[in-house]
């Protein structure tokens, strides 16, 4: 059976190191749409946060946004699943994250159902906490606000993702370790971060669900990434392609591995798998 969806993670596979989108892959994705082929984001970004990219990559129209919490319809503009957290678990991660990290000595990124929120005090210490290549993308994309724990607190709030970005890996793994037994999907990220999505989420079920929206097998599917979010996806997919930046827990879920996101690894998994018959 042939493939006919592509889903690839964004930040070291799709984007390159300075976070561009290479001409091979811009050529690739023209390609494989010109083909009948489906080419999907997936992503930890929120819909917000893709939505530009469709202006250089307009084949583009599906997206699991949000670590899987959300798949998404970008020329609609609207979700067709989506799965929020419980509101007592986003209460009790700030509360962990704060006790550790001196009150609020971290970088808070709210996920809702459209946006990435953020704290426009807090920006000043992305460097700091390891994010400091997002800075300009959290201030020029995110919906920058005076108190974005609030913002999470609030049960109207549908947040589908949450990531706090830690000044240190030490303090991270102290997070993750005292959330660890509550019912959330926690994965460790970037530097010193750690990401939170509702229990039973992540990439690899939106991306089932994807292939479910568009009455696809999962065998008819390939997924591309590099990090330990994409590992769900890898693994669910007819064929996981791992980045070679991916870190060891992805090439371990992979079945095959293409070139790094500098050098042509997109582009080499839409010829070599989605468009050989």
């Amino acid at each position: 059976m042939a493939f006919e969806l592509i889903a690839f993670d964004m930040d070291g596979t799709l984007l390159d190191s300075c976070k561009e989108v290479l001409p091979s892959s811009i050529e690739a994705v023209s390609e494989a749409v010109a083909a009948g082929k489906v080419v999907a984001i997936s992503s930890g970004r929120v819909p917000h946060m893709i939505e530009p990219y469709r202006e250089i990559l307009p084949g583009i129209r599906y997206a699991v946004c949000s670590a899987g919490a959300q798949v998404f319809d970008l020329e609609a503009g609207r979700a067709l699943r989506m799965h929020p957290m419980d509101c007592s678990l986003v209460e009790k991660c700030i509360a962990v994250a704060d006790e550790i990290s001196s009150a609020g000595n971290y970088v808070l990124e709210v996920g809702d159902d459209k946006t990435s929120i953020l704290e426009t005090g807090e920006l000043a210490l992305c460097g700091a906490c390891g994010v400091g290549v997002y800075e300009g993308i959290f201030r020029s994309e995110g919906k920058l606000v005076d108190d974005a724990h609030a913002i999470a607190l609030d049960p109207t709030t549908p947040v589908c993702k949450m990531v706090m970005h830690l000044p240190s890996v030490s303090q991270r793994d102290q997070v993750h370790a005292k959330l660890a037994g509550e019912n959330l999907m926690i994965s460790d990220c970037e530097v010193s971060s750690i990401e939170f999505t509702a229990a039973g989420v992540n990439k690899g079920t939106a991306l089932m669900e994807l292939a479910e929206v568009l009455d696809l097998e999962m065998s008819q599917v390939i997924a591309v990434g590099d990090a330990e979010n994409d590992v769900a996806m890898l693994r669910a997919a007819g064929l996981g392609v791992a980045m070679g930046n991916a870190i060891p827990a992805a090439v371990a879920a992979a079945d095959v591995q293409v070139s790094d996101c500098d050098h042509g690894g997109c582009a080499e998994s839409i010829r070599r798998f989605l468009l050989t018959e």
